[in-house]
């Protein structure tokens, strides 16, 4: 039976992706994808990305890779960059190949397979997916909260009355599955799964695998692997 395995955010967690994986055993004719941001804070992000492509694994954008792939386009315009780098992203920026670059600039904004979606951040009940404006887009990559009025709030501006945006979705674009916003285990809502459970903060990297039934994939499990501390 096929099953879709997702995984939470990595960032440069190589050998705890490799464990997860291997612990998972995916079969030749099941579906791979990360939620993002693969690289970055970890120690090992090249070696992490390069794992990713071997396998054909698949993988959404995340607002680190987003980060990177901005600062390449600035740089290509020959002007100041608006884009301050610090040092760990300076580092995957020299060691990244053209092959790596490649894989970041494709990464789509989001990932349906039948009755699933995975994005990176968050999604408002009043955006379609096929048709995002540029704010929106934005958005999808970094929302975490609303105010009570279910508008974006910018990161550090939540307070008490901030709602959790998987807490009010609807579902009008499939069942959600996200990462971002780092949960001590996976965050179950009825029509969203948050599966960051903050590996790269000594915490542990998790997968859901869903299991292909008829026309729509049924959630199965949900795997970790602790954090590997040396």
């Amino acid at each position: 039976m096929q099953k879709l395995i997702v995984y939470g955010d990595i960032h440069g967690c190589y050998d705890e992706i490799k464990s997860l994986r291997e612990n998972i055993n995916p079969q030749e004719n099941d579906i791979e994808v990360c939620v993002g941001d693969i690289i970055t804070k970890g120690k090992d992000s090249i070696k992490t990305l390069r794992y990713i492509q071997e396998y054909d694994i698949k993988s959404v954008l995340g607002n680190h890779e987003d980060k990177i792939i901005r600062y390449l386009q600035h740089e290509k315009l020959k002007n100041q960059n608006p884009i301050t780098l610090d040092e760990d992203e300076k580092n995957i920026l020299k060691d990244l190949n053209s092959k790596d670059i490649d894989f970041l600039i494709t990464m789509p904004l989001f990932m349906k397979f039948k009755n699933i979606t995975i994005l990176h951040g968050g999604l408002h009940n009043s955006y379609d997916l096929h048709n995002l404006n540029k704010k929106e887009k934005t958005k999808i990559l970094r929302m975490r909260y609303l105010d009570k009025n279910h508008n974006f709030v910018t990161l550090g501006k939540e307070n008490d009355d901030s709602i959790f945006w998987a807490d009010v979705y609807d579902g009008n674009q499939g069942f959600v599955v996200y990462g971002h916003q780092r949960f001590k285990e996976a965050r179950i809502n009825k029509y969203t799964i948050g599966i960051d459970t903050g590996c790269v903060y000594n915490n542990k990297l998790s997968a859901i695998v869903f299991e292909l039934k008829g026309q729509n994939f049924i959630k199965h499990s949900i795997i970790s692997f602790d954090k590997i501390i040396k």
